[in-house]
């Protein structure tokens, strides 16, 4: 089982390396090798002239990436997985997708030019705007929200700004070194919460690291689309186990330098003072979850705010399974959109029904679980 698992995932994650090109902006010339160029090209026809067949494409590695993380998930409930596997699978799937196209994400190319505003430019990029430098920048003609100033923290831009330097001016590999910095991101949080497990829950150890690893949406908007809420994630874990350590003030520093990355662990200040118990600090962060929903459109990356929180409740089964639910339902309303080519009607309907359908059936999965098996009550 263990190395059929590493061999589904080394495929699967290929599958998805190769995908992620087929969305390759049609402004944007990745590399001036003409056989590069006679890819991309290809690609891009896939994703952008041949929309049925993209979208099917798309679905199809959705499905796979959750059928493989429900036998992965039993694997592990059934003591099946050593822990080597585990970290061979990650490492080899975070290798190949290290490379992917940041291909559901507009922000990545936001970090990269906030970066180069700071070191090419020398303006500050809260006071400018990218189109500004219209006529002189040709990442413009691919780029997003070049109408704003920065939305990021200036700790997030400085964690940035080597990933540019050592870019060395190539688009591509500063592509790439921002893709590592949050990849790197991403093994930290999966080590963190193994370490925060072995001292709360050590029979469950594993089985925390692998609800996280192998959530297929952490797996689509991190290691390919490269948001970095993954920072955020990784630097509060080591918050939390800094805690349990009985270092609070660097706990306390960590859990600020999570917020300065990106605010939204705010929600876990309160939860600090009063023991930072981890089902108060998951309650925590849903409420901050629906606070952000009920002001705006629900955007797929925001359940990596979650996970590794319900990670480190892996006998919380409802949690599990509603967010597991709520992954597939976010990761479905790229669909209607890579399928229409826009947000016009009916994307946003489609949308909602996408991410509500899933949710509703994993309750429905839930209660019924519960009329034929009462769960146990579970550890906080």
């Amino acid at each position: 089982m263990n190395k059929k698992l590493l061999f589904a995932y080394s495929l699967a994650s290929i599958a998805l390396f190769l995908f992620s090109y087929t969305q390759v902006d049609l402004s944007l010339t990745l590399s001036r090798v003409n056989i590069y160029q006679f890819l991309e090209k290809g690609f891009q026809y896939i994703g952008y002239f041949d929309r049925p067949i993209s979208t099917t494409l798309y679905l199809i590695l959705v499905v796979v990436f959750f059928l493989l993380y429900g036998f992965f998930l039993t694997a592990v409930r059934k003591k099946t997985v050593s822990v080597s596997m585990f970290w061979r699978t990650v490492g080899i799937m975070t290798a190949i997708l290290i490379f992917s196209y940041p291909a559901f994400s507009y922000d990545f190319f936001n970090y990269m030019f906030t970066a180069k505003t700071v070191l090419l430019y020398h303006k500050n990029p809260y006071t400018v705007i990218p189109l500004q430098f219209t006529g002189v920048e040709p990442w413009l003609s691919f780029m997003h929200w070049t109408h704003l100033p920065s939305a990021y923290t200036p700790f997030w831009i400085l964690l940035t700004l080597p990933a540019y330097l050592l870019g060395f001016g190539y688009f591509l590999v500063i592509m790439w070194n921002i893709k590592m910095l949050v990849a790197a991101a991403y093994i930290i949080t999966i080590i963190y919460i193994g370490k925060i497990l072995a001292k709360l829950e050590p029979e469950r150890k594993l089985m925390g690291m692998a609800i996280f690893a192998f959530n297929p949406l952490v797996i689509f908007e991190t290691l390919v689309s490269g948001h970095n809420d993954m920072v955020m994630m990784a630097i509060v874990m080591i918050a939390y186990y800094l805690y349990l350590q009985k270092k609070r003030w660097a706990s306390f520093f960590a859990l600020s330098l999570s917020v300065a990355a990106k605010l939204m662990t705010i929600f876990i200040i309160p939860v600090f003072f009063v023991g930072w118990q981890r089902k108060l600090a998951l309650w925590a962060m849903i409420i901050g979850f629906l606070l952000v929903a009920s002001q705006r459109e629900i955007l797929g990356w925001y359940v990596v705010w979650l996970v590794p929180f319900y990670a480190l409740l892996p006998s919380l089964e409802w949690a599990l399974t509603v967010g597991t639910g709520l992954s597939l339902g976010l990761l479905l309303t790229y669909a209607p959109f890579l399928y229409m080519g826009n947000y016009d009607p009916p994307v946003q309907t489609l949308k909602f029904w996408a991410i509500v359908i899933p949710v509703i059936l994993s309750l429905i999965w839930i209660g019924v679980r519960n009329l034929i098996c009462p769960a146990k009550k579970p550890q906080v």
